[in-house]
């Protein structure tokens, strides 16, 4: 099952897409552009503050939930656990020239995290626009193989040594 959504759990508009593995390419790829189309942007001087945020924030935890268990019921798995034991993440991003699609690394049982750019396993995949849908779904397919459970640090270098 593939999961294709924007960050954070969108159950008000539904951007959350749960994809067979099967599903080909073009029909991958048509998912991830109809996620970065519905891209939305904030103004972050309009954000709750103090108690707000902290109300808003208890929200978006109830919304977590809700996505928990909507994951849960549409892959037949009975916990967390069990969801991410062969689970892999990809963050992609899209500007007016091009797609960048990263690995990332399962840094916590049920948790993913960015992979820094000096680590030796960090990976990133470029598709130029345009780019077709099975572009972009080979390209989130292979990053998503790029994934690690977890990536290490390069190798620390004391002054002096050889």
């Amino acid at each position: 099952m593939y999961a294709s959504g924007l960050t954070g759990t969108d159950l008000d508009h539904g951007l959350d897409e749960f994809l067979p593995t099967m599903v080909s390419d073009s029909e991958f790829g048509a998912a991830i552009r109809r996620c970065h189309d519905a891209t939305r942007f904030e103004d972050l001087d309009a954000l709750p503050k103090g108690e707000a945020a902290k109300a808003a924030h208890r929200e978006w935890k109830k919304k977590l939930v809700l996505w928990r268990h909507k994951a849960l019921e549409m892959t037949g798995c009975k916990t967390l656990e069990e969801l991410y034991e062969n689970a892999r993440n990809s963050n992609s991003t899209r500007t007016k020239d091009v797609y960048a699609f990263f690995n990332s690394r399962l840094s916590k049982p049920t948790e993913f995290s960015d992979i820094s750019d000096y680590f030796p396993d960090y990976r990133e995949f470029i598709v130029e626009q345009p780019a077709s849908d099975e572009m972009l779904g080979q390209a989130a397919r292979a990053a998503l193989d790029a994934g690690v459970r977890n990536a290490q640090r390069p190798p620390r270098v004391r002054r002096g040594s050889k």
